[in-house]
């Protein structure tokens, strides 16, 4: 054990982060992620502001009247999020790989660890832990969705050629499906939605016989009919997730549980072209009409603020950012620094995709948090992070071709 954890420090020491990586660091993706960041702390002050009679006339006047307390906690979880992110750097990307299994089993522990622990929250949910006495809690799912990425383009990498057969196909789905169903017991359905959209994103880049693909997506289609069933045959009072889904087909149906998702979508109309303002009057906002209008419908807040202009321009942040990754992807020479972007660049895309869309009623409810923008400590890290990740790969991915392009009979490895 102790020979192992000299030779693994010796690997860090021998490709620690020196001050000329820094030429390397990809600041596109960097300025784009602070920008919707910090756009993030404003929109949730606004969520999280009281009723006025009338504007405030100054900033100063704005931040005296109304509680900071959440936009001053989603700052300081942001720039936690940047420490964690340079520490990911500052680490070689592939030694995650070195150690997949570990971080594979390890997040398997946590998950279980959370179900024999955890208390059971809204919705009957165990997936939060205390953090001592306070109030505040951690969601070890959420950092989950990293370990899964990373065991993931480990085990792509080790193929020596795309899933063929349905033999191939099931063994990953096995591994896949472990931590997927202890998600599911907790139970976290939107995490898991998660887990399961990155699983098959990446599955379907890494060249999958599109035939196997197409006849797999018709028997999960053919398995909706009973489920449907099945869910149909319990009373809605006994299964939120039902009430929601039927609140998203028939809203009419359910005035009072679709209150919120109704309200949200009035908000989004409200905002006009340039929006009502950050702390205004009879705002959906600062009145509580719109439940969690800090944390999964912060869209709604975003909009009804500051208007299409707002919602288009936050909107098009995101679509730099994936473009952005997905750029970065195929430009990458190591198949497991291309998969681990490939694999952020879908937890985002799903993330964003699911909350703008069941803000404004194309998809049901599921409670998923908007990438950088929602306020929660767990999910700001665990994206920073993400980046982290990312850029760690950039950064030894480019010097490795500097290095070769210098002295093309040398080849490093960072």
């Amino acid at each position: 054990m102790l020979t192992r954890l000299k030779a693994l420090l010796q690997y860090i020491r021998d490709n620690r982060f020196t001050r000329d990586m820094m030429r390397y660091f990809d600041w596109p993706l960097f300025l784009i992620v602070v920008a919707i960041s910090l756009f993030g702390v404003v929109c949730v002050f606004s969520a999280t502001s009281s009723e006025v009679t009338e504007t405030p006339a100054t900033l100063m006047e704005m931040l005296e009247t109304q509680s900071i307390y959440y936009p001053r906690l989603q700052l300081m979880w942001l720039l936690a999020g940047v420490f964690a992110m340079m520490v990911i750097i500052f680490l070689p990307y592939q030694l995650f790989g070195r150690y997949a299994q570990v971080i594979y089993l390890a997040n398997i522990g946590v998950l279980l660890f959370t179900l024999v622990v955890a208390e059971v929250g809204r919705g009957g949910m165990q997936a939060f832990l205390r953090l001592g006495s306070s109030d505040r809690t951690l969601q070890p799912s959420e950092f989950g969705k990293l370990a899964m990425i990373l065991c993931f383009s480990k085990v792509f990498t080790q193929r020596r050629e795309p899933v063929r057969t349905l033999n191939d196909f099931l063994l990953l789905t096995a591994y896949m499906a472990i931590p997927l169903v202890l998600v599911i017991l907790q139970p976290d359905f939107g995490t898991a939605m998660v887990y399961l959209a990155v699983f098959c994103i990446m599955i379907f880049l890494s060249g999958t016989n599109s035939k196997l693909l197409l006849a797999l997506f018709g028997c999960a289609l053919l398995l909706v009919i009973p489920i449907w069933y099945a869910m149909m045959n319990t009373s809605a009072a006994e299964n939120f997730r039902l009430t929601r889904f039927l609140i998203w087909l028939y809203p009419e149906d359910y005035p009072d549980e679709a209150r919120q998702v109704i309200n949200a979508q009035i908000a989004v109309g409200s905002g006009g072209l340039f929006g009502k303002g950050i702390v205004s009057p009879g705002s959906y906002a600062s009145l509580g009409y719109i439940s969690d209008d800090h944390t999964d419908f912060i869209f709604a807040v975003v909009c009804e603020s500051f208007g299409l202009v707002g919602g288009v321009a936050l909107v098009t942040a995101y679509i730099l950012l994936i473009a952005r990754l997905f750029w970065l992807a195929f430009r990458i020479d190591d198949p497991y620094g291309a998969y681990i972007i490939v694999g952020v660049m879908g937890m985002l895309l799903f993330h964003i995709i699911e909350n703008i869309c069941m803000v404004i009623g194309l998809l049901p409810v599921t409670g998923i948090p908007l990438p950088f923008v929602s306020y929660g400590g767990s999910n700001m890290l665990t994206n920073m992070m993400a980046i982290g990740l990312v850029e760690s790969v950039v950064i030894r991915s480019r010097r490795r071709k500097q290095a070769n392009r210098t002295n093309p009979h040398r080849s490093i490895a960072l």
